[in-house]
C-alpha cells in the first residue's frame, strides 16, 4: 500500500500534519492538541480519533455550541472523507490526503474560506502553488509512478494527473481512482502508462474533477497497476539478462 498523509487546513492558510493511529483533541484549554482561541469553543471540544477500517473519525466532546461537518452538527461519532469540512465554533479546518512526495504547501488554494482568522498552532506556512489550479503538488519518491497511481485506487479519486520536468504533455486521467487514459509525447494508453512508469518525470500535479478527453485504458485501477508492475518486472529482468 502506498503511503498516504493527511494534514487539517486552517482558514488562514496553514497545515498541520496528523498521524494515523492517534487522536487530537481540540479545545480553547492549555494543553490540547490543537487549540483553538475562540469563545465559541469550549475547553475540550471535539476529539479527532484514527480508527482502524473507517479512517478519521470525529467526536464532540459534549460541547456548548457543537461541531459541524459540512454543515451538519454532529449528532453521533462521524467518519470523516477526503476534503470533508470541520468547524468548531467559528474556526473552520479540511482534512486532505496527500500522496508520498505530495507537497503540503499546494493545499493553499484548499483552504476553506469561512474565517480568515488564525486558529492553529505551529505548522507549516503554506506558500503558493507551483502549478496553476492544482489541487495538490509533489515530487515523485523512488517508488516512482506505481506508488502514485497506487494512492489514487486507495482514495478513488477522479482528475488529471500531470507529470511535470520533461517536453512534451505527460498526463494519466483517472475515474474513480482508475486510470482511463494517458498520453506521453506521442504515445497513448497503455504504452504512455509503461514509458511513464519507466522513467517518470520529477514532479506531479493533479487537478481534481478534470475530464478525461478520451478513454484509451480499460479495466479496473488494481488490473491496471498490476498489468503495469508484470511489464516492468520483464523489462528488469530483460535488462539484467
Amino acid at each position: 500500500m502506498s503511503a498516504i498523509s493527511y494534514y487539517l487546513v486552517s482558514a488562514s492558510r496553514q497545515a498541520r500534519r496528523i498521524l494515523p493511529n492517534r487522536a487530537y483533541v481540540f479545545g480553547r484549554e492549555e494543553g490540547v492538541d490543537i487549540v483553538v482561541p475562540d469563545a465559541l469553543v469550549s475547553r475540550r471540544h471535539a476529539e479527532l480519533r484514527w480508527v482502524e477500517g473507517s479512517g478519521w473519525v470525529l467526536s464532540d466532546l459534549n460541547s456548548r455550541n457543537g461541531t459541524f461537518v459540512n454543515g451538519q452538527r454532529l449528532s453521533a461519532p462521524t467518519a470523516l472523507a477526503d476534503g470533508a469540512q470541520i468547524q468548531i465554533g467559528g474556526q473552520v479546518f479540511r482534512l486532505h490526503l496527500l500522496p508520498a512526495g505530495g507537497d503540503p504547501a499546494s493545499l493553499s488554494a484548499q483552504a476553506p474560506q469561512i474565517s480568515a482568522m488564525e486558529t492553529m498552532g505551529p505548522g507549516v506556512s503554506l506558500a503558493e502553488l507551483s502549478a496553476q489550479g492544482a489541487t495538490f503538488t509533489g515530487a515523485l519518491t523512488e517508488a516512482g509512478l506505481l506508488e502514485l497511481l497506487q494512492f489514487f485506487v486507495q482514495t478513488g479519486k477522479s482528475g488529471r494527473l500531470d507529470l511535470l520536468g520533461a517536453s512534451g504533455q505527460h498526463a494519466v486521467w483517472l475515474v474513480g481512482g482508475a486510470p482511463v487514459h494517458a498520453v506521453s509525447g506521442a504515445a497513448e494508453g497503455f504504452a504512455a502508462l509503461l514509458a511513464l512508469a519507466r522513467r517518470p518525470p520529477p514532479r506531479f500535479a493533479f487537478h481534481q474533477e478534470a475530464l478525461p478527453p478520451k478513454r484509451s485504458l480499460q479495466g479496473g485501477g488494481q488490473a491496471l497497476l498490476m498489468d503495469l508492475a508484470r511489464e516492468l518486472d520483464e523489462s528488469s529482468k530483460a535488462g539484467g539478462r
